[in-house]
């Protein structure tokens, strides 16, 4: 769910990423997903030093709520932002 802010931290666990760290994910307009629906959100990563060495276009992982509900694929890495010295 994504209420008036369009934005939603959640837990994530991703491949080369040692255990579970949050991400800021952000959509075009607030909404409800229910199984079996799929959206394409921009993310941000809380601690980005623990992401920069693993995450690459293709990677997967899966979205933490009291339990798995998501699947991930990352489509594409912005590099503005990153710190330089990662």
């Amino acid at each position: 769910m994504f209420g008036d802010d369009c934005h939603r931290r959640v837990p994530v666990e991703m491949e080369g990423v040692d255990d579970l760290n949050t991400i800021g994910m952000f959509v075009e307009s607030p909404g409800t997903f229910y199984e079996g629906d799929s959206c394409e959100a921009d993310c941000i990563a809380i601690a980005p030093e623990l992401f920069k060495p693993a995450i690459h276009p293709g990677c997967k992982g899966k979205l933490w709520d009291g339990g798995f509900f998501a699947d991930v694929s990352v489509l594409e890495i912005y590099e503005d932002g990153w710190p330089k010295n990662l």
